[in-house]
């Protein structure tokens, strides 16, 4: 099976002064003669170009991103605002069956709370920069509100405080709200603690400070009186290599006049240092107070107050804690029961409750994925609750003991995308905290690409994939802690295949996303980094070391990590391999980059190595996180790499390239948005000025070698983009996002191969790939909604083309395709915007004014009304563009779909039924207009005639004559007088399938497949046309005879004539 084929690389230029420039693959061009000079052509508009390209999103959705947060309106509770950390705000109003973004086109859609007004449901405010503080989080760019329910935005200030915990409005006052600034991740600052808003946001005071490393984790409002508020302030700080959660600037406060001054809270409380706080206030006693407290030793546990905060006693002990709290840095949130203060929920890699005010627990949601960050209690119903979670959203109606998985919307936090060479090419994602998952770039399923579509191939937290390129059912994927295997695709066995260190030296150090490389030029040899870079050539079964060790090798960033509560699950190792590459020009030249800022080349396949470090003057100081190396597919010596510094509090973009093995150093910065590190890039193989850069913010594309700078936009929202692939043999731009997903460019060669200087011509046709004749298959059914379904790619053959400003004013264009004889087979639509262009022949003969496939939208509710035409004839087809006097053509293939089984003289005696029956249904339904107009008429005349004075019974009986006659054709038509309604048919009628006027304005409709028709079909053409062809006569002897004489008698009394 081939939905598409092996595309030929250039495109066919016609030159301004009428010079044609003829590809240097199998495609050609022709002039049919000289054309005068033209005007000098406006200046290319290479953003004009990326603004055209439209994205695809596959997916996957089964497995959902991290939910930080929920707001509900107190009227309705089938509205449902969730903070979906790394994707966005995304909103329901159906209860959580369906889920449609709210906020996902802002400057950043890293959010960390949301809350919804109690008095006016339509003022939302959403808290970006997400809290759970973990290694992968994205700063946000302060507070958003809405006052239209989500619909649009308006930043409100505090962009520094760059990661909220919460948001809290005045129950009662929609203009007074509190924000949790938990500050700055990776350093100090001083724009953290907690602010407030009289004024709805105009003006902002900071209410609550301690210092520049103590933020505000959480923040809760006595539901009786909004005066009195409680806040944890936790000091904490990320470096690249150690995460530390606590110290003396963390503590509980407690204010009783809305924020003008606080108190800290200790009467009852264990002595510090506190870590991370996590707070709840009973909404059906708000005497009753919860705080979930991070400490050292026997100190930590959950507390709880019976009198507005004032004293505390401790509600469990340590070893609940550590059971309902174990990851203290990344959880430490709790939701008191709306309706029973003694019911509390306390959430972290499982959802627990206690209905003991948090003396015992037990586990609810044990469906769910772990890692639970947010719950929100129903208040007038308190068994009906949601949680959100590493996984998504799960919803819940008996309290957690069962739960609805939220899976329509596609969350996934990709880190890296591997593509395999099958066709269509699947694609493995690595996904945080959800392994790997394996699914299709296309599907022959009408609805799109379903959650089904998608299967695990590994779990722990997902990171590289590499697939062999010959036999596709091997796998190399890795998760935390170099945890490299080989996976089985066609057996579903895995492997183990990490390298080991004997017990007598230290242990290799792995990435949290340690690095898989299979070399481009053989198959067999493996590289996977550590601190060393290994190299197998048996698939991993043994390791070499290819290298010294090439990281700096720093003690000082080789410790237990954590802070108060010990915390190593590798997200902080260090002194690593994070990316490697090898030159596609010259094999043995190979190219790593580490976490801490190193940059090495060997250009004798490991055998000795040189750090370039030193040469690139544009590294900042201290750590450097080198996140992608690219080796360039132009020259042998070329190098791309970008680096992140946010981990070191620098949110700015680093890029750099070398033409020369690393002596020198460029850097490619250029325009691109000072606020926004980056986390890959890619060069066109086709273009060396084509790079594209993968940023936090989103993706930017560059056609001058990264001078300049254009933001891919339209479809495609503000994600975190951490990978992108070009497929060797599609050319399609696949884009992995920390957050939405896996999303396609269908075949990016036009922008490869359109430079400024190709973009002189008055016309570009592109080559065109080819294309499969195939059908779609339902596997759902037609009523109920499908789910999420990802876009698969138009049906048909995609043709290209570039338009020069210059050419559109006036001059003729077409598009035509071909067969090999050189005879139009068809006209596809033709889009005549300046820049690219890009249409999509159906495979039909004929024109075609529009798409007439199933488009997703569809979701497996029916099937598209088939086009006139037939499909065509699999072969030789060329399509060709006319500008002008110009001419310019790609030849391509339409091929066969070997599953069909179909021969040409099937598809022949095929299109000569559908010529036939359609030609038919034209008749038929030509005679079902003539009838009806005829009746029509006659009626309005019969009435006209009857109102004569003096009556004339001669003439009414001349137009009841041909009255008559023209029912009597009707009634032979339909073979029924009776009633025609839906299921109103009489019995026979319904045993036929129709009355026989439908079954003959209906012939066509059997000829939408590709193959021949039946036996039966055949003979029932041939029936319905014998039985029509009298009925024609019959009514062109009314038409020819009846009207015309009876026009000269209704002309005679001053009746307006039939027509």
């Amino acid at each position: 099976m081939r939905l598409q084929r092996t595309p030929r690389l250039l495109p066919l230029v016609i030159a301004l002064a009428g010079l044609v420039v003829l590809a240097a693959g199998p495609g050609h061009a022709q002039a049919r003669k000289a054309a005068a000079p033209a005007p000098t052509a406006p200046a290319f508009d290479f953003a004009a170009a990326v603004k055209s390209l439209k994205v695809r999103n596959i997916g996957p959705a089964n497995m959902g991103g991290r939910t930080v947060d929920f707001a509900v309106p107190e009227n309705d509770v089938a509205t449902i605002y969730a903070a979906v950390g790394p994707s966005g705000l995304w909103k329901s109003e159906d209860a959580g069956l369906n889920w449609a973004p709210s906020f996902h086109r802002e400057t950043t859609v890293s959010v960390g709370a949301v809350a919804v007004s109690a008095s006016h449901p339509d003022i939302v405010w959403l808290g970006t920069g997400e809290a759970t503080a973990r290694n992968s989080v994205a700063p946000g760019d302060g507070v958003y509100k809405s006052e239209d329910a989500g619909k649009t935005w308006t930043n409100m200030g505090l962009a520094e405080t760059r990661f909220v915990s919460r948001v809290v409005i005045d129950p009662a006052d929609p203009d007074t709200v509190y924000v949790a600034a938990q500050g700055h991740l990776w350093g100090p600052n001083e724009e953290r603690g907690v602010y407030r808003t009289t004024d709805g946001g105009k003006t902002w005071a900071k209410v609550l400070y301690v210092d520049p490393e103590t933020g505000a984790c959480d923040l809760a409002i006595d539901p009786s009186n909004s005066k009195i508020l409680y806040a944890g302030m936790w000091e904490h700080r990320r470096w690249p290599y150690f995460f530390r959660s606590g110290g003396p600037g963390s503590g509980l406060y407690r204010t009783t006049d809305g924020g003008e001054t606080w108190t800290a809270v200790k009467d009852g409380l264990p002595a510090g240092p506190y870590g991370r706080i996590g707070l709840g206030v009973s909404r059906s006693n708000p005497g009753v107070v919860y705080a979930l407290i991070e400490a050292e030793g026997d100190r930590r546990g959950l507390f709880r107050s019976e009198d507005k905060g004032r004293t505390w006693r401790r509600a469990s002990d340590r070893a609940t804690y550590d059971q309902v709290n174990f990851r203290p840095f990344y959880y430490s949130r709790l939701t008191v029961d709306p309706t029973n203060d003694l019911v509390v929920y306390v959430y972290s890699g499982s959802c627990y409750v206690s209905r003991d005010a948090g003396k015992t627990f037990a586990q609810v949601f044990t469906g769910a994925h772990p890692d639970h960050h947010a719950v929100w209690v129903d208040p007038r119903d308190p068994k009906h609750v949601i949680s959100g979670n590493d996984g998504g959203i799960d919803i819940s109606w008996d309290g957690g003991k069962k739960a609805l998985g939220v899976a329509v919307a596609p969350w996934a936090e990709v880190y890296n995308v591997g593509l395999d060479m099958r066709d269509p090419y699947y694609i493995n994602v690595g996904l945080q905290d959800n392994g790997n998952w394996l699914g299709p770039s296309n599907t022959r399923e009408r609805a799109g690409i379903f959650n089904s579509h998608w299967v695990p191939t590994g779990g722990g937290d997902g990171y590289y994939a590499q697939f062999d390129p010959v036999e596709w059912w091997v796998l190399y994927r890795d998760l935390q802690m170099g945890g490299i295997e080989r996976h089985n695709l066609k057996t579903g066995e895995s492997v183990r295949i990490r390298p080991e260190a004997p017990l007598a030296e230290p242990p290799y150090r792995f990435n949290w996303n340690a690095p898989i490389y299979l070399s481009p030029h053989d198959r067999d040899v493996l590289y996977f980094g550590g601190n060393f870079l290994f190299k197998s050539t048996d698939r991993g079964s043994t390791w070499t070391k290819a290298s010294p060790d090439l990281t700096t090798n720093d003690p000082a960033k080789l410790k237990d990590s954590g802070g108060l509560t010990v915390d190593n699950t590798g997200a902080e190792n260090h002194c690593t391999i994070l990316t490697i590459d090898e030159s596609p020009l010259k094999a043995g030249v190979l190219w790593v980059g580490t976490d801490d800022g190193q940059v090495q080349v060997s250009r004798d396949g490991g055998a000795t190595w040189t750090n370039v470090t030193a040469a690139i003057k544009g590294f900042g100081p201290g750590d450097n996180w080198v996140t992608r190396i690219e080796a360039s597919h132009h020259l042998e010596g070329g190098v791309y790499l970008t680096v992140s510094r946010h981990q070191v509090d620098d949110y700015r973009p680093y890029i750099f390239k070398s033409e020369d093995f690393g002596r020198t150093w460029t850097s490619l910065r250029g325009d691109l948005p000072a606020y926004g590190y980056l986390h890959t890039v890619r060069e066109s193989p086709l273009n060396r000025d084509l790079l594209f850069v993968g940023g936090e913010f989103g993706l930017f594309a560059s056609g001058d070698g990264g001078r300049r700078w254009v933001p891919l936009k339209g479809e495609f929202p503000t994600v975190a983009v951490r990978d992108i692939q070009i497929h060797p043999r599609e050319h399609d731009l696949v884009i992995g996002t920390h957050g939405r997903g896996v999303w396609i460019v269908d075949d990016i060669r036009p922008l490869e191969r359109l430079t400024a200087e190709a973009a002189k011509a008055e016309a570009l046709l592109f080559d065109v790939k080819d294309a499969t004749l195939f059908s779609y298959r339902t596997t759902v059914d037609n009523y109920s909604d499908a789910g999420y379904a990802g876009t698969n790619s138009p049906f048909g053959a995609a043709i290209s083309y570039y338009l020069n400003p210059s050419a559109v004013g006036g001059a003729k264009l077409k598009l035509a395709v071909l067969d090999k004889d050189g005879r139009e087979v068809a006209a596809p639509f033709m889009t005549k915007e300046p820049g690219l262009n890009r249409v999509y022949w159906n495979l039909r003969g004929g024109a075609a004014a529009a798409a007439t496939e199933p488009t997703p939208e569809g979701r497996g509710r029916g099937r598209a009304m088939a086009g006139l035409a037939s499909y065509v004839l699999p072969g030789e087809y060329k399509a060709v563009l006319e500008a002008g006097d110009k001419k310019l053509e790609a030849p391509f293939k339409v091929l066969a779909d070997p599953d069909q089984g179909l021969t040409d003289a099937d598809r022949l005696a095929g299109q000569a039924y559908a010529r036939e029956s359609q030609d038919l249904a034209r008749r038929g339904r030509e005679l079902l207009q003539k009838i009806e107009s005829m009746t029509k008429q006659l009626d309005d005349v019969a009435s006209r005639v009857a109102s004569l004075k003096p009556a004339d019974p001669d003439l009414a009986a001349k137009v009841r004559a041909v009255k008559d006659k023209v029912a009597a054709v009707k009634g032979e038509f339909f073979l029924s007088p009776a009633d025609q309604g839906f299921y109103r048919k009489p019995l026979f009628v319904a045993f036929r399938g129709g009355t026989a006027a439908e079954l003959v304005t209906g012939a066509g409709r059997g000829a939408a497949g590709m193959g021949a028709p039946t036996r039966t079909m055949i003979d029932q053409l041939a029936d319905l046309k014998a039985f029509t062809e009298p009925l024609v006569r019959k009514m062109a002897e009314v038409s020819e005879k009846d009207v015309p004489e009876l026009n000269k008698a209704l002309a005679a009394k001053g009746v307006p004539y039939i027509k």
